[in-house]
C-alpha cells in the first residue's frame, strides 16, 4: 500500500506556512528599509568626503559636480569654482529628472563665510527634509541628526577644509 498525505495533514501545513510567512515578511521589508537607510548615509558622508578631497588636490571646486564625486546629486544652483554658491538635492530612494526640495531627503548648500580673522572658507550646509521615524526619509533625516552630520530647519554646517594645491 502506497503512503500519501491526507488532505487534513496538507491543509495544516498550509496554515503553518502561512503563519510563518506573515510573521517574517514584515521583518524583511524592514530589514530592506534598514539597509536602504545606512546606504544612504553611507553615500552621503563620501559626498562630503569627495568634494573636500576635490578642493583640497585641485584648489577650487569644478563647476561640474560629477567631476567631484560620483553620488547622484541633484543641482539647483550649479556651484562656482570658488565655492561661494551651489544647491544640491540628494535623494534617498526615487530617482526622476524633475526633483524639487519636496522629493529631497537631504539638500547641500555651499557658501562662503569669513573666520574670526577675516578668511574666507567655504561651508557645505547640510539640511534634512524630515527626522520623524517609520519611513526611509525620516529614518534617514534621525540618524543623520544623531550622527550631527545634518538637521531640520536651519541645518549643520561643514567646512571644506584642507591645503589648497594646485596642480
Amino acid at each position: 500500500m502506497k503512503q500519501a498525505f491526507t488532505v487534513i495533514e496538507l491543509i495544516f501545513i498550509i496554515v503553518i506556512l502561512g503563519i510563518l510567512s506573515s510573521v517574517i515578511i514584515p521583518r524583511l521589508a524592514t530589514t530592506r528599509d534598514d539597509a536602504k537607510v545606512v546606504s544612504c548615509i553611507e553615500n552621503i558622508t563620501v559626498f562630503m568626503r569627495d568634494i573636500s578631497s576635490y578642493y583640497t588636490s585641485q584648489g577650487e571646486y569644478s563647476l561640474d559636480i560629477k567631476d567631484m564625486s560620483n553620488i547622484e546629486v541633484y543641482e539647483t544652483t550649479p556651484i562656482s569654482s570658488n565655492g561661494d554658491v551651489g544647491e544640491y538635492y540628494f535623494v534617498c530612494e526615487k530617482l526622476k529628472t524633475n526633483i524639487s526640495s519636496n522629493d529631497a531627503a537631504i539638500t547641500f548648500t555651499f557658501s562662503k563665510v569669513s573666520d574670526t580673522l577675516g578668511n574666507k572658507r567655504t561651508n557645505l550646509n547640510a539640511v534634512i527634509a524630515s527626522k520623524t521615524k517609520g519611513t526611509v526619509d525620516g529614518d534617514l533625516g534621525y540618524l543623520l541628526d544623531k550622527k550631527h552630520i545634518a538637521t531640520t530647519g536651519v541645518g549643520i554646517n561643514h567646512a571644506i577644509t584642507g591645503i589648497r594645491i594646485k596642480r
